[in-house]
């Protein structure tokens, strides 16, 4: 009971406003249409993204079928999302058989292919075999899953991401600093204070973008006849000294190109459309962004269906309608256009190849799949993917001021070159990393905060050594 009773007041809390909000008649413009179908959808979008969709798709179900639906968007972060179908699943679920939620749309991949498949809240849905031999004509793109390999598949991606490197050109100059080409770039201590770049315990992005740093270097010791374990550990080292460049570790990274736009800070890692969006808003002549040659990898954003979905015939049709011709084009055509939003462009990548044969009035011009594809991501190198997180929280984000005094007091020291390289190789490598997730799993949620604690340990006394062996006439003294 003392478990289940925080949970119950959790979920409460969550669904408050939501059900506050349908009292009030404030979730939807046609909440009170009579005969009209609402369909609950969690998602982390922008309001710009489900305000569109939400339009479209109407006018789509209404033309089609001859009924009216609205959608009820609950707009929750990746993260808030697993927590609330979670709780959900002691409380609504038990008793009545459904979350009373229909569909998850966005968030991530990772989020919905191992967190929610995890927790076992998604519903298995078979489309129509003509819908996925014209959406997903080839199943994978650069190594990634577009749509979920199971049989039948919990999800399907409704478009497509990349990340990078978003900066802003004027305070570059002012920092004497070229424009960044590569993710080692922001290793350079010149971009101290002027880096942000985000939690990947709360982003699912900035996950994507730090495991994809450490899959190239794998795949870089690999081509010089290393082993990826020790790539691995070279990757984690980059992280750790690109973050003792950053000013904050933000929660989210839907902020970060507005934060480098402004000029706060110089640089900072950002998803593809946020770059592009806040490009077109303030010019090329400030801002800038790059996606790194050969280390960068695109990745789908899902839709799933939620178990007990009580609409789970329409929000099919919401599916089948993202991946129709005219929800594909909705993401990338120019506001305005015909086919294309009514007030913002949305500059998403659509994830049906076909679309690409006929880009007009598209606001990007790119097609994914006719790129050369010139780094694969690989199922076997991101074995690591749910642990990183912890470590870089552990290695980087907590004992923050620690690292960024640590590398500040190596580049200022003789032995700069020697010790800055140790920085650079985390003191453990894939294999130790995964031994250790394996063991964290089996633990209980004290017993994972003290080991956690001991890790940090750890690695503040690896950063005091380094200190220490930068003031000392060998660089080797105290440095195991």
């Amino acid at each position: 009971m003392r478990r289940v009773l925080p949970i119950i007041l959790f979920f409460a809390v969550l669904a408050t406003p939501f059900a506050l909000r349908t009292l009030t008649g404030v979730a939807s413009e046609s909440t009170n249409k009579r005969n009209a179908i609402t369909l609950v959808i969690l998602t982390p979008h922008a309001e710009s993204i489900r305000r569109e969709f939400a339009d479209a798709f109407a006018a789509w179900h209404r033309e089609k079928f001859g009924q009216p639906v609205t959608i009820d968007y609950r707009p929750l972060s990746a993260n808030d999302i697993v927590r609330y179908l979670r709780a959900g699943k002691e409380t609504v679920y038990a008793k009545l058989g459904t979350y009373n939620v229909d569909l998850v749309w966005g968030g991530g991949d990772y989020l919905h292919d191992v967190e929610l498949k995890r927790e076992g809240v998604l519903e298995p849905l078979t489309l129509p075999r003509e819908t996925i031999e014209r959406a997903f004509p080839k199943p994978e793109l650069g190594g990634l899953a577009l749509y979920d390999r199971a049989s039948p598949p919990t999800w399907f991606g409704t478009a497509l991401s990349s990340f990078g490197i978003v900066y802003n050109k004027d305070v570059l100059k002012h920092l004497g600093l070229p424009e960044p080409k590569r993710w080692e770039d922001l290793k350079d201590p010149r971009y101290r204070g002027w880096l942000v770049l985000t939690d990947p315990t709360r982003s699912g992005v900035a996950r994507s973008v730090f495991m994809v740093m450490i899959e190239r270097a794998m795949e870089d010791a690999k081509l010089i006849g290393r082993s990826e374990d020790v790539g691995w550990a070279q990757g984690m080292g980059m992280i750790r000294q690109i973050s003792a460049n950053a000013r904050i570790f933000n929660d989210s990274g839907t902020a970060v190109a507005g934060w480098v736009s402004s000029g706060d800070v110089a640089a900072g890692l950002a998803i593809d459309f946020q770059a592009r969006a806040q490009i077109e808003s303030v010019g090329s002549e400030r801002l800038g962004y790059v996606e790194p040659i050969g280390a960068t990898s695109i990745n789908p954003e899902p839709v799933a269906m939620v178990k007990g979905a009580p609409r789970r015939q329409v929000a099919q049709r919401f599916i089948e309608f993202l991946l129709s011709d005219q929800g594909q084009r909705l993401w990338i055509t120019r506001a305005g256009a015909p086919g294309g939003p009514k007030n913002n462009s949305l500059r998403r990548l659509p994830i049906v190849p076909g679309v690409y044969a006929n880009p007009v009035n598209f606001t990007e011009d790119v097609n994914p799949f006719g790129a050369a594809e010139s780094f694969n991501s690989s199922a076997s190198r991101k074995k690591t993917l749910m642990i990183i997180p912890d470590l870089i929280d552990i290695s980087c984000i907590s004992p923050l001021e620690e690292l960024r005094e640590t590398r500040a007091r190596i580049l200022a020291s003789p032995h700069a070159e020697i010790l800055d390289l140790k920085l650079g190789l985390f003191p453990m490598n894939q294999t130790q990393a995964l031994e250790l997730g394996k063991s964290w799993s089996t633990l209980t949620p004290l017993q994972l905060l003290e080991q956690r604690r001991k890790l940090e340990q750890q690695f503040r006394a690896e950063y005091h050594d380094l200190q220490r062996a930068a003031e000392s006439r060998r660089a080797t003294a105290h440095v195991q």
